[in-house]
């Protein structure tokens, strides 16, 4: 064979094709991560919201169950109610009424520090539940993004008698109200 009659094809792809496909990429990028940052943060939102939800739920059933009073507070060494609700929950028996988990009063279950990026507050440093499933007074818990946005916030309140309600949005503007109509905010 010939060397000079075997035709060379070569393969690969021009500076226009590769740059076509950087400009695809970039128009892609600038769509989507903002979209997929967006998902991530209301599925984060949502599971604290419903762990909180749960945890509220557990701690009243179980003050109607045992007849007894139940506290739920955010309690960093697991025993003392404290007033940051990022730090971890606790759900206890507080038979004492001391606002304390003494030694001998039953730890129900307890949640870890909230998840990253999440934050988590209260005008309420605990909420006790009687054996009637009522509260000492009404609460709320305000969830928030790191990036405080108010479009992700969620408020948790619980009325007097133990009702539990989560903030709507009832203007459809992308912002979720109190119960009062106020716009939730995340700055203090």
């Amino acid at each position: 064979m010939n060397l000079k009659t075997q035709k060379h094809s070569e393969h690969g792809t021009t500076l226009v094709e590769m740059m076509i496909v950087i400009g695809i990429l970039a128009i892609l990028s600038t769509v989507g991560v903002p979209s997929f940052v967006s998902i991530l943060t209301k599925a984060r939102m949502t599971a604290e919201v419903n762990e909180l939800n749960a945890l509220m739920r557990f701690a009243r059933f179980k003050a109607i169950e045992q007849e007894g009073t139940v506290v739920l507070c955010p309690a960093e060494d697991y025993s003392t109610c404290s007033s940051n609700w990022d730090a971890p929950k606790i759900i206890f028996f507080d038979d004492n009424h001391n606002q304390y988990r003494d030694p001998d009063e039953v730890l129900l279950t307890s949640k870890s520090v909230s998840e990253n990026g999440i934050r988590v507050s209260s005008r309420n440093k605990l909420i006790r539940f009687y054996e009637s499933g009522v509260t000492a007074s009404p609460a709320s818990i305000k969830v928030c993004p790191e990036n405080s946005e108010a479009k992700y916030a969620r408020l948790l309140t619980i009325s007097l008698q133990g009702k539990l309600s989560l903030s709507k949005d009832r203007d459809e503007n992308g912002i979720h109200e109190t119960n009062a109509g106020k716009e939730l905010s995340c700055y203090l």
